[in-house]
């Protein structure tokens, strides 16, 4: 049982590789092909945002200690607030590689309530799992 374990949690590890390589090269590849060669390619931010996404969710497979809670099993809640800042690191990704300039980059105002409700709900979800103890030392 433990040998199928280790197998299956190497095979993870080197998917989350896999993941963490192809993200880094589409995000160097993308570099390349807009300063370089076709700008129109990459013009919409599609490219660098696939990247930035298969980076994330390759760094989920390598450290899948990231979503655990402490008993060890996957915590849903990790989940969402994982998906909720990706779905947000994305759409910044795609819109900032439009923009020329700054003064151009623009967010609906309405992202920060979406924000704020995923990094409330993670502090909600992490004092759930860590009630503190009236004699426990605070760290």
């Amino acid at each position: 049982m433990a040998k199928e374990q280790t197998i299956t949690t190497n095979i993870q590890k080197n998917i989350g590789m896999i993941l963490i390589i192809l993200g880094i090269a589409g995000l160097i590849c993308t570099g390349i092909l807009s300063l370089f060669v076709v700008p129109v390619v990459t013009m919409d931010g599609s490219l660098p945002a696939i990247s930035v996404f298969l980076l994330m969710l390759g760094m989920v497979f390598y450290f899948p200690d990231l979503l655990e809670d402490q008993n060890g099993g996957i915590s849903t809640m990790r989940v969402v607030v994982l998906m909720t800042i990706s779905v947000f690191v994305i759409t910044t990704v795609k819109l900032s590689w439009t923009v020329s300039s700054l003064l151009e980059f623009r967010i609906d105002k309405s992202w920060i309530y979406i924000l704020g409700l995923a990094f409330g709900a993670k502090a909600v979800q992490r004092f759930a799992e860590d009630p503190e103890e009236p004699g426990k030392p605070k760290s």
